[in-house]
């Protein structure tokens, strides 16, 4: 039989153990970037190199500088031209503009009234031009007869005009130059009477305009 606890009976105590601690996890030092670094310098180099080479650029463009006496544009040289407000070459009777290598001369500009076949419109007149081309490149180059434009005073630019009265054997006609090889015709074209400021314009290259660079005619 089972005996009642005996309430005087000291039982012993239990203490609270507190349980360890847990020391938070170390987070690794971040890593040095060290690629990023070297591409920021890099990237600065890069951009002080630019810097020095469009300085030096500038000196050497500055440096050599035409005279007076000569013009150029984008497309080529010319000597003893003058240039417009637009940059293009301006040059006059017996003058020579060269375009990519290629030399184009006014050799003479001639008035004709034309003939019981060809009649100008009321008002105009025909004019006669004769140019010289030559190649001076190492390749072989196209010319075209409609390279060539009349620039009227009032910036009209027109083709040539076909007649009759002038041989067939002394017109430009269209072909190739061979390297050092040169071509020369006369080409017609109708002009208003007495108009000073037309102009025979020359178009080799179909990134140019028109009515870019030419000869001031002396009508």
């Amino acid at each position: 039989m089972q005996q009642p606890p005996d309430p005087n009976q000291q039982y012993p105590q239990q203490q609270y153990q507190q349980p360890p601690y847990q020391y938070p996890p170390q987070v690794p030092p971040p890593k040095k970037r060290g690629i990023g670094k070297f591409f920021a310098i890099g990237c600065g180099s890069l951009v002080a190199l630019v810097i020095l080479v469009i300085v030096l650029a500038a000196v050497v463009s500055g440096g050599h500088s035409s005279s007076p006496s000569t013009t150029s544009t984008s497309a080529g040289t010319s000597t003893n031209n003058s240039q417009n407000s637009s940059g293009n070459q301006v040059s006059k009777l017996g003058g020579t503009i060269t375009l990519d290598g290629v030399q184009a001369t006014l050799v003479s500009a001639k008035t004709h009234q034309g003939t019981d076949i060809d009649i100008p419109k009321a008002g105009n007149e025909y004019i006669v031009v004769h140019v010289r081309l030559h190649n001076t490149t190492d390749n072989e180059v196209d010319y075209n007869v409609f390279d060539f434009h009349i620039k009227s005073g009032t910036g009209n630019i027109t083709d040539e005009s076909f007649v009759i009265f002038v041989n067939s054997s002394d017109q430009l006609n269209s072909g190739k130059l061979a390297a050092g090889g040169s071509v020369e015709g006369d080409i017609v074209f109708e002009v208003k009477k007495g108009d000073h400021k037309a102009e025979l314009t020359w178009q080799p290259s179909f990134f140019q305009n028109a009515g870019d660079n030419g000869w001031n005619l002396g009508l």
